[in-house]
């Protein structure tokens, strides 16, 4: 899934978007850093993983990101990156790649995408 998830990232022309219950993917982390000089970079971590040691909400602070302010978890795992949706089980962690049995779709789809960044913004704005 990673690499899946790198790929997109990593030819984003416009935007990457993302909302995560746990992050510590270093792969994505830092090809995200790379990518926010040249596109939009908007995240939302889970509040109870972006404290951990190993979350990349360490490493992004500085970009347009935050910890949700749901009172329950935020489960998310979404990607949007231009108007490609990225979901699924998939969390972008070391677990997440190589132990766990994980997946993810990959929509090409406008009123898709449109419907996930409604989402976004309605968690964005909470």
């Amino acid at each position: 899934c990673e690499q899946h998830v790198y790929d997109l990232i990593s030819k984003a022309k416009r935007r990457i978007y993302f909302m995560t219950f746990s992050f510590t993917s270093d792969k994505l982390g830092d090809i995200i850093v790379e990518k926010s000089n040249d596109v939009e970079v908007r995240g939302i971590f889970e509040k109870t993983q972006a404290s951990t040691e190993y979350s990349e909400y360490n490493k992004m602070k500085e970009l347009n990101v935050i910890v949700d302010k749901n009172p329950s978890f935020m489960h998310h795992k979404i990607f949007i990156v231009d108007d490609i949706v990225i979901l699924g089980s998939y969390n972008p962690t070391s677990s997440g790649n190589s132990q766990n049995d994980e997946n993810i779709l990959i929509i090409y789809d406008i009123p898709v995408s449109d419907k996930f960044l409604e989402e976004f913004d309605y968690v964005w704005n909470l």
